[in-house]
């Protein structure tokens, strides 16, 4: 049995010891991954693919898997240029478009339209883009095409120049179906232009500046029919208020003269009904003077008597004055003395007769 110095031993520890260190410093190097943002990678195990490596820190199983380096070409095209999807080997995962030059497509009622649509999209299964698709450009611009020809044939020309929000989303739906296979998710489409031919075109802008003349007119007369009617208005409320005012001032007159005339009245009742008044209170008086004095009806009536004398006299033109000594006259005056003595002797009873 041979044996080996201590040292020798050591050494070959050492040796089998840098060995492991170097092949897991190997395998680390080979096995982890570093995957920029917004960008995708594609590992093949022994040939096939196997898995998609996303952004950030990825493992794989060194010299078993192989990050895939994409060479073929996976464009989408923008007005004619072809902008490829691949960066450095990558799929770029940031949104994309599909922009192809207008197409002239027929309408329902056999009418040609250009149509001009741009879909937005964006990769979400890269191995499926790049295993799965042959020619994705060309195969992504026949798809809206296609698809766009279909939903214009549903429209006719009057229709479809004010349906373009609607066009849009019916082909959002129809790409939306047929894309999944693709690996893409179609985020939204738009329809940036939708026109006629030369002659449609110059047809439709006569009509329409026809239509916007007759427009025009029917707001200028509108607006004349509406300002006429203001004025008619206006007249008739100041008609109103003119006879309201009129109609006001009758009636205020009417009511100053029924009042005029309500007050003359009163003042007038007033008056009569004093004058009654008085009228009651002397009869009432000579009543009372005659009945606590009789002979003063003789008195009275023989005053009368004088008065019918002298009015009788006075109307005569062959009238004679009579001298102050005559006895009728000295009858007179003696009977108004007497009727004197009378009522003054009246007015001292009626007097006791109160302060009794």
């Amino acid at each position: 049995m041979t044996e080996y110095p201590m040292d020798f031993l050591f050494e070959s520890d050492l040796i089998l010891f840098g060995v492991i260190a170097l092949l897991v410093l190997v395998l680390l190097i080979k096995g982890i991954k570093v995957v920029p943002e917004g960008r995708a990678k594609i590992v093949e195990r022994l040939g096939r693919r196997n898995k998609t490596m996303f952004p950030g820190i990825n493992v794989i199983i060194p010299f078993v898997d192989k990050v895939k380096n994409i060479t073929e070409p996976v464009t989408t095209k923008v007005r004619g240029r072809d902008i490829s999807l691949i960066d450095a080997g990558s799929i770029i995962l940031a949104e994309q478009r599909m922009d192809p030059e207008a197409q002239l497509l027929l309408a329902k009622d056999n009418s040609q339209i250009n149509v001009d649509p741009v879909v937005y999209f964006r990769v979400t299964e890269p191995a499926r883009l790049v295993y799965d698709v042959q020619d994705f450009a060309e195969s992504f611009e026949t798809l809206i095409e296609t698809t766009l020809r279909q939903e214009v044939g549903k429209y006719d020309g009057d229709t479809i120049v004010t349906s373009r929000d609607t066009l849009g989303n019916s082909l959002k739906q129809g790409l939306l179906e047929a894309s999944k296979s693709w690996g893409i998710e179609i985020r939204r489409v738009e329809i940036e232009d939708i026109s006629f031919d030369a002659e449609v075109t110059r047809s439709l802008s006569d009509a329409r500046t026809e239509e916007l003349k007759r427009r025009a007119e029917l707001v200028a007369k509108k607006a004349e029919a509406e300002q006429l009617t203001l004025a008619a208005e206006a007249q008739r409320k100041a008609s109103i208020l003119e006879a309201e005012g009129e109609a006001e001032a009758m009636r205020l007159r009417a009511q100053g003269d029924f009042d005029a005339k309500k007050l003359e009245a009163e003042a007038k009742f007033l008056l009569q009904s004093r004058e009654q008044e008085g009228i009651a209170q002397g009869y009432a008086a000579i009543a009372l003077s005659l009945k606590e004095n009789p002979e003063a009806i003789v008195a009275l009536e023989g005053l009368k008597a004088q008065a019918k004398i002298a009015e009788s006299i006075g109307q005569s033109q062959n009238a004679l004055i009579v001298p102050s000594e005559t006895a009728g006259l000295f009858g007179a005056m003696a009977s108004l003395a007497k009727g004197y003595e009378t009522i003054k002797r009246t007015s001292s009873t009626g007097a006791d007769k109160k302060s009794e």
